[in-house]
């Protein structure tokens, strides 16, 4: 009867010191003192011992996995599978018709997955939605992209701040110096004071006018749309308020115009300086036999594990690498390097 070892199998403390006892028994080294028993053991600990990777079955090729017959047991979510599309091969969750991962990315897009369901017509776009993504499935064609074709030699630099050529920021005839600033201040408010009196003289007309109509005719005001401040108030103080509240709204006005055009210049100046750092890290999609997935954090970016293989997947659920317990050994240099740019852009952030 031959007999085999999962070395691969969950064995607690408790069980290896058991086992180590009856083996030293059976070779005739009786251990009766358990502190004796356990100091042998720690003795004998292997240093810088890692566990070898349990292997994997055989993977079918990508056109045998598309030719595979609907599995029900299965996920019914569409993997990848080198764009020829394939039916997941994890198990569905109890009462659910995706898979633990696939489950995960249907409740983030409302229910729907980027290639669909293996039990529906294949997606041309990623989520069935036109405005996203084409999806570049083996057999179709794709839309050429359109380059500019350069006319030769580096164009003309123009100036941030007026957008004219030849001068740059600094030197630009436009750009409003100290001394220009005070000089169009002086300007401004003159021209205020010059409204200001303007209007104070012809506010002082309008009350010697209306002085003289109330010495020819007593009227109170009623039926002619007239409000009386007060009844001790007189022409004269009425007339000296409306000519201040005058003064006071033509220098408000003409400072809100100098705030208002400082902000245009400036917001102008910051939106040529924007920068779009998006970079599209659209993967693909392949996904082999494995168990429920779980959430891990490595050096502050999210990644999704599966438990039983110990693989490491990116938000766009494609392979990235194994996970040894600590580290994720990526699989080949353009994950690592995704890493880093992600890492990268955490940190801007």
């Amino acid at each position: 009867m031959s007999l085999t070892i999962d070395f691969h199998a969950k064995l607690s403390g408790h069980e290896a010191k058991e086992w180590i006892r009856n083996c030293l028994t059976a070779m005739g080294h009786e251990h009766d003192d358990e502190e004796k028993l356990i100091e042998f053991i720690s003795h004998h600990k292997p240093k810088d011992f890692k566990a070898p990777r349990k292997s994997r079955a055989n993977k079918k090729s990508s056109s045998e996995r598309s030719e595979t017959e609907y599995e029900c047991q299965l996920c019914d979510a569409r993997v990848w599978n080198d764009g020829l599309g394939a039916q997941c091969t994890r198990k569905k969750k109890d009462g659910e018709w995706f898979c633990t991962i696939h489950c995960k990315e249907a409740s983030k897009n409302d229910g729907k997955l980027r290639n669909g369901l293996i039990t529906e017509d294949r997606p041309t776009h990623a989520y069935g939605d036109e405005s996203q993504q084409l999806l570049p499935w083996h057999d179709v064609e794709l839309p050429e992209k359109k380059t500019k074709k350069s006319s030769g030699g580096k164009g003309t630099r123009k100036c941030s701040n007026c957008g004219e050529c030849g001068h740059n920021k600094k030197t630009c005839p436009h750009l409003e110096t100290e001394e220009m600033k005070q000089k169009r201040l002086q300007k401004e408010e003159a021209a205020a004071k010059r409204a200001a009196k303007k209007a104070a003289k012809a506010e002082a007309e309008a009350a010697k006018q209306l002085e003289a109509e109330e010495k020819s005719v007593e009227d109170d005001g009623t039926g002619v749309g007239l409000h009386l401040i007060g009844e001790e108030a007189s022409v004269e103080s009425v007339s000296q308020q409306v000519v201040a509240e005058i003064i006071d709204t033509v220098v408000e006005s003409t400072s809100e115009k100098s705030t208002t055009e400082e902000e245009f210049l400036a917001a102008r100046t910051e939106l040529k300086k924007a920068v779009d750092t998006e970079k599209d890290l659209e993967h693909d999609l392949e996904e082999d036999e494995s168990g429920d997935g779980e959430t891990i954090m490595f050096e502050g970016i999210e990644y999704t594990l599966d438990t039983e293989e110990n693989i490491v997947y990116d938000d766009e659920l494609a392979e990235i690498g194994k996970w040894d317990g600590e580290t994720i050994e990526f699989d080949n240099a353009t994950s690592a390097k995704l890493h880093r740019v992600r890492k990268l852009a955490l940190k801007n952030d």
